[in-house]
């Protein structure tokens, strides 16, 4: 090989070489700043994690901090997960249970969620959602819900979630305010006057009188102001007035005004304004009543006669001083030469007249001839009885019309109507024909309307009256009763027990004296009379004791019945063949021993008395109802028909001869369940037994 080659190669080796060692150290210098970019790298992974799950933990905690009900659902409307707020809202817990959302929306809702739901899918989210629904408890919720889709790294839909809110209580609100809204509407609207309501110059909201009046559309008022509809002429005294009332210094004003309509004609109206203020005393609207007064003179008096009648009657109790205002103050004003007002007694169902106007009327202010009309008769009598008002052009010619003080030719009569109730009539009679228009009628049903409600609470004030009048009459006549009742039994007590007992010894002495002489038919006399008398005496003791029954003083006390019961027993006589039964543990009850001794030894001795088995069986029950104690005294004895039940409680009442029967007992144990507000009954069957149930109060 030629030296010149070897040298090539040497130089290709040499430059290898060096390329070698410059490619190994680009090498180690990459190698170097990989590693360094690999820790690095490590260290934004860790501290990524740490972000990762310090958001996690956050989000977790709003989760479960939403005070609204949270759901995420998949788009098939099964709930994957919700927060608490959510289960007790829905009544489900999506972790236990399947829940899916369309299974719970309210039939008439579901074309409307599923358009909705769409929506959601196509737009990604929708605000404001309302609809009904029902819970687990298939209660039904209005909800207000907010909802967004959640997408995948493709834009792909894969999720919904959303707030839902329970709405129900501001739906009902919602509804219950728009239900009075509507009521306020249709009362505004058929009104007769003209209603504005305005928000500085600004036409918020008018009726249908005013914008017929004036001939513009509600739309197109609320591009108005009053002043563009106002005659200029007006317009200061107007700002004048107002100003007055935004100052305070008036609460209303009136004013009589032209308005310009639609068709550029001139109406008059008088406009009667008042403020409306806020909760801080602050004027927020202005309201105003727009009358048409085209016949001014007669308008104007029909509108001052209602406010002098408002205003009149307004707290009045009494029905003839409300009717003589109505009558004296009102009617005069719109040109009426006669009026009277009619009170409908419902129990005579007839008419009586309580005030009037005009020659009816004499300078005492005293209604001259009164009449009274039966209900049905003459055209007043049949407005009565239908509620219908009437106009009659022309009474001649109406065979219904009755003649008071003098023939008049017109006639109009409207009910007065209370809460559907027909109280009274207001009739009015001209001396022409044909006098009484529609307007009148109109006013003089807004009089009645306007009068109605105060003449019914005076009527029922006197009513409440009469009431307390009557009670206070029964209680006094009570008050006189029972003293004489005291009087009769001081009387019996003294001026005739004395005589009987000097009869029963006189008896006793004779039939000793006279015993060897007497025949067996004379002996069986006296006894038979002897017996009578001690009826005599004992019929004096239980009438005593019948009338003694209010007058014990009232010296209540804790009487154990156990005690009690044992003494009654004690005191009365029971036949060897008579088993007598006290269930144990009576209750101890607040009442008055004399009371209690008298009421159970009646009953219990009444129960012996009338056994008629070989085998007797008097007992004592009874059964803790919350409020009271219920007894039961029952026997095996005679028994008492059911016709008979409500007899064996009146004084006196003896349903057959037995013994010495005075037949005061059970009125004595009558009166006193009734003393302690409690009840009393009997149930029996003849020849089986009888129970008596009576109550009395804890």
């Amino acid at each position: 090989m030629a030296n010149e080659e070897i040298l090539i190669l040497k130089k290709a080796l040499e430059r290898e070489r060096l390329a070698r060692k410059a490619a190994e150290k680009i090498l180690e210098e990459k190698s170097l700043e990989l590693y360094e970019k690999n820790q690095e790298l490590s260290s934004i992974n860790q501290n990524l994690s740490s972000v990762i799950k310090e958001k996690t933990s956050e989000l977790n905690d709003i989760f479960d901090n939403i005070t609204d009900s949270y759901i995420l659902m998949d788009l098939h409307g099964n709930v994957l997960k919700m927060n608490k707020p959510a289960i007790d809202f829905f009544g489900y817990d999506s972790q236990k249970e399947k829940f899916n959302v369309t299974e719970i929306i309210y039939q008439e809702d579901d074309d409307y969620a599923y358009e909705s739901f769409y929506k959601l899918i196509e737009d990604g989210s929708f605000k404001n959602y309302q609809a009904r629904i029902y819970t687990k408890s298939k209660e039904i919720k209005w909800v207000q819900i907010n909802s967004s889709i959640i997408r995948n790294a493709s834009g792909e839909p894969i999720f919904a979630h959303g707030i839902v809110r329970d709405v129900t209580n501001d739906k009902l609100i919602q509804e219950k305010f728009q239900l009075q809204k509507q009521q306020l509407d249709a009362i505004v609207d058929n009104s007769s006057l003209g209603i504005v309501l305005i928000e500085g110059e600004k036409i918020v909201k008018t009726n249908k009188a005013f914008q017929n009046l004036i001939e513009y559309t509600e739309e197109e008022l609320y591009e108005l102001s009053v002043s563009s509809i106002s005659e200029t002429e007006y317009k200061s005294e107007s700002e004048s007035l107002l100003n007055d009332l935004n100052e305070g210094r008036v609460s209303n004003f009136s004013i009589n005004k032209k308005y310009q309509t639609k068709s550029g004609s001139l109406v008059w109206a008088k406009t009667n304004v008042a403020a409306v203020n806020d909760n801080i005393g602050n004027i927020k609207y202005q309201v105003a009543l727009v009358e048409d007064i085209t016949e001014e003179l007669k308008k104007g008096a029909m509108l001052e006669a209602l406010n002098n009648l408002m205003s009149s009657i307004l707290g009045k109790t009494d029905i003839y001083e409300i009717a003589w205002e109505i009558t004296k103050n009102t009617i005069g004003l719109i040109g009426f030469e006669d009026c009277v007002i009619y009170l409908l007694d419902n129990d005579k169902k007839e008419l009586n007249q309580i005030a009037a106007y005009g020659e009816k009327v004499n300078e005492n202010d005293e209604i001259l001839n009164e009449l009274c009309i039966p209900l049905g008769k003459g055209i007043v009598g049949e407005v009565a009885l239908t509620g219908r008002p009437e106009i009659i052009g022309d009474t001649t010619k109406d065979e219904r019309y009755i003649t008071d003080d003098k023939v008049r030719y017109s006639e109009i009569a409207v009910p007065i109507i209370a809460n559907g109730e027909i109280i009274g009539v207001i009739d009015s009679e001209h001396t022409s024909k044909n006098f009484f228009s529609d307007d009148h009628l109109k006013t003089l049903q807004t009089i009645a309307s306007l009068a109605a409600t105060q003449l019914k609470s005076a009527l029922n004030l006197q009513q409440k009256l009469k009431a307390e009048k009557e009670n206070q009459q029964l209680l006094k006549d009570l008050m006189k009763s029972n003293n004489e009742l005291n009087d009769f039994a001081h009387i019996v007590s003294h001026d005739l027990k004395s005589p009987l007992r000097s009869m029963n010894a006189l008896l006793n002495w004779m039939k000793d004296d006279m015993s060897e002489v007497l025949s067996e038919e004379n002996d069986n006399h006296l006894e038979l009379l002897i017996k009578k008398v001690d009826k005599m005496d004992q019929l004096i003791n239980g009438i005593l004791e019948y009338a003694s029954i209010d007058n014990v003083k009232n010296s209540s006390s804790k009487i154990d019945l156990n005690l009690l019961l044992e003494d009654v027993v004690d005191t009365i006589f029971i036949p060897e063949s008579i088993d007598v039964n006290i269930q144990n543990s009576l209750p101890t009850i607040i009442g008055d021993k004399f009371r209690l001794q008298q009421l159970f030894q009646n009953l219990l001795s009444n129960a012996i008395k009338y056994s008629d088995k070989k085998k007797g069986e008097v007992g004592l029950r009874f059964s803790d109802l919350n409020h009271s104690w219920k007894f039961e005294i029952y026997d095996n004895g005679i028994g008492i028909e059911d016709r008979y039940f409500k007899k064996i409680f009146q004084i006196f009442q003896v349903l057959e001869e037995k013994g010495n029967s005075t037949g005061i007992g059970l009125a004595i144990v009558k009166k006193i369940i009734d003393f302690y507000n409690g009840e009393i009954w009997v149930e029996s069957k003849k020849d089986i037994g009888t129970t008596f149930y009576f109550t009395l109060p804890k």
